[in-house]
């Protein structure tokens, strides 16, 4: 296993080597003068020259770039353009309400994606199965913000369980204040994701029944309950744990526009605002974060998956 988990982490690096530089390029390729948007179209010239002297703007992009690998190696990704802060410390405050958010929304998607799926393949070929199926449509089709309002109308307005908007952080407020701001949000996230976790569970579960040991089970006299949850969930479970993962690392990636709803202060806003400023070392280093986020949780959803179903591990050694 950690042979294993160390060829996983070695073939790592390469991407993000090329992540890093993809994001550099792309960044600067984007329409849009950062130092205009930051001072307004009516600043006096020589203020628009000298901040673009001072941010190594107005040298060649191959210059840039090598300045900025240099800082990269030194650990230094700069200030914000907009915020005249330490870039990681801007993105360091956001990680705090975008994790808790991501891992409500995760939570609540598994305990209603799964139990779903479950139910789904026992039922499979009768109409309690159609039923099931367009709600786990519905959950994938319908847009984020219709479901929000919806939430927000239920549980925000009408019974006032849970805030409607805005972020108390933990070191401040504790973290059940914390939780209870993000509730709404989460459970949003979480119906939104339940439904595609919903299908991998259900067709997972009926490959997994077809196979030959399990119908062996049945003529040996075990219940069904017992076939179904422990000879048949267990295998299908390493299809639905790379849905789970990929579904986690999107949800830390940023939900963009669930925090735009419901004014969030994490990742996902704070992307739409640094793109809209054009503030280029924001920018950078959130789609670096993405990119290791999504490399972590596919590292770890592998790292489960071996353990789960030892077959893939020994495939890939």
């Amino acid at each position: 296993m950690i042979r294993y988990i160390f060829k996983r982490l070695l073939h790592s690096i390469p991407l993000i080597i090329a992540i890093t530089i993809i994001s550099f390029f792309i960044v600067h390729w984007m329409p849009g003068d950062p130092i205009r948007t930051m001072l307004g179209d009516k600043a006096p010239e020589e203020q628009v020259v000298r901040m673009r002297e001072e941010l190594n703007l107005d040298k060649p992009l191959y210059e840039q770039f090598q300045i900025w690998l240099k800082e990269l190696v030194r650990m230094d990704f700069g200030e914000s353009i907009m915020w005249k802060e330490s870039v990681v410390q801007i993105v360091k405050s956001r990680i705090e309400p975008t994790f808790l958010l991501a891992l409500i929304g995760i939570i609540i998607s598994v305990l209603l994606g799964v139990p779903l799926g479950i139910v789904s393949a026992r039922v499979h070929g009768k109409i309690m199965e159609k039923i099931l199926s367009v709600l786990s449509l519905l959950s994938i089709s319908l847009p984020a913000f219709w479901i929000a309002i919806i939430m927000i109308q239920i549980f925000g307005v009408k019974f006032q369980v849970f805030p409607v908007a805005g972020y108390h952080t933990i070191e401040n407020f504790g973290i059940l204040i914390a939780l209870k701001d993000l509730m709404l949000p989460g459970l949003v996230l979480g119906i939104m994701h339940s439904g595609q976790i919903g299908r991998m569970t259900k067709a997972s579960m009926l490959e997994i029944m077809k196979q030959d040991y399990l119908k062996t089970a049945r003529a040996s006299g075990i219940s069904e309950h017992i076939v179904l949850n422990y000879y048949a969930l267990k295998p299908a479970l390493t299809s639905v744990v790379v849905v789970i993962g990929f579904s986690f690392a999107a949800l830390l990636a940023g939900a963009v526009v669930i925090e735009q709803i419901f004014n969030i202060p994490g990742i996902g806003n704070l992307t739409i605002t640094a793109i809209l400023n054009r503030d280029y070392p924001v920018i950078q280093v959130v789609l670096l974060f993405i990119a290791i986020i999504f490399i972590i949780v596919n590292i770890i959803t592998d790292i489960v998956c071996a353990f789960i179903n030892p077959k893939v591990r020994y495939e890939n050694e």
